[in-house]
């Protein structure tokens, strides 16, 4: 993978991942004093209208594959994943240069590993817990189930970027500003990790119990911060930007995000609540990462921000 986002084709020629492309050429009409080119950037009506569909296909895949699914009849779970698959692996397909629908070409690219991605998670996760003898009623075994959980999808969501011809770097997986990225990232943990141990279940779990439970907290927050920083937003957020902009881009990954923990049963203050506060750390997550241009400092900020949940988990469970 070349640090400048681009890979080179024989003859010496070289193909810029979507998000370096775009910012490219954002910087080439800049340095022109012209503003973006893009049709769809040009009309506030168009822009809004791509918006909504890309919101609402995003709702619509993480719903039918991850969200809704312990609700879904079977067959309708397996149908929605292979006719995602088949649809827009076909779309990818068929939408190369020239095509009228080439434009969209980086974002069925997103759909399908999306799919792909978290189909892996789903049939294989659960099998290898219990390969281990493992169960989710305790904080190892919770823990493991979201490190299996997540390293799946990740491996799915590379393992496609690599056989398409995709750039890692096209996924945020850059250095970028890394020494922002982390500064910020650490002092947001931080902070979480400070709210986390001021709650009154977890004062009176004591220290003992605490650190005999951090390698599992760890484990369970920075392997499923990872993979949602990278399903969610790491995927998206690059091959948005072309077509609706930035803040546009921004809003549809965090409601996408957010709507895709509408099924949770870990919030005792209420779903709406958590919701709410959950849509404003999508939005800063994903305006981090836009900023620093790297997925790591979203990551670190996502892990602490886990510590909230985790530890009400596992005493919920009954682990204490």
């Amino acid at each position: 993978m070349m640090n400048d986002g681009s890979r080179t084709m024989h003859g010496g020629q070289k193909i810029l991942d979507p998000l370096t492309e775009w910012k490219s050429k954002k910087q080439e009409n800049k340095m022109a004093g012209q503003r973006p080119t893009d049709e769809f950037n040009a009309g506030g009506p168009m822009r809004l209208g791509l918006f909504a569909l890309l919101t609402i296909c995003g709702f619509l895949i993480f719903a039918l594959t991850m969200t809704f699914v312990p609700v879904l009849p079977t067959w309708v779970n397996y149908g929605a994943r292979a006719g995602f698959l088949v649809v827009f692996g076909a779309l990818w397909r068929v939408a190369r240069d020239g095509h009228m629908l080439s434009r969209f070409r980086p974002v069925f690219f997103a759909y399908f590993t999306a799919v792909f991605g978290s189909s892996l998670g789903f049939f294989l996760a659960d099998p290898g817990l219990k390969f281990l003898g493992l169960t989710t009623q305790t904080p190892m075994g919770v823990a493991v189930a979201r490190f299996l959980q997540s390293s799946l999808i990740v491996i799915g969501i590379l393992a496609v970027a690599k056989l398409c011809g995709e750039d890692f770097a096209s996924l945020y997986i850059r250095k970028g500003r890394l020494l922002l990225g982390l500064g910020v990232g650490l002092i947001a943990a931080a902070g979480c990790l400070i709210l986390t141990l001021l709650q009154p279940a977890v004062r009176a779990l004591g220290t003992a119990r605490l650190i005999s439970w951090a390698p599992w907290i760890l484990l369970f927050s920075v392997s499923g911060a990872f993979m949602e920083e990278l399903l969610f937003r790491g995927l998206f957020l690059g091959r948005y930007e072309p077509l609706i902009g930035k803040w546009l881009s921004l809003l549809s990954t965090a409601l996408v995000f957010t709507l895709a923990h509408m099924q949770i049963t870990y919030a005792p203050n209420g779903l709406w609540k958590f919701l709410f506060v959950l849509f404003g750390f999508s939005i800063a997550w994903g305006w981090l990462m836009q900023k620093t241009e790297s997925l790591w400092g979203s990551v670190l900020f996502h892990a602490g921000a886990d510590f909230l949940i985790i530890l009400p988990v596992f005493i919920s469970f009954g682990a204490v």
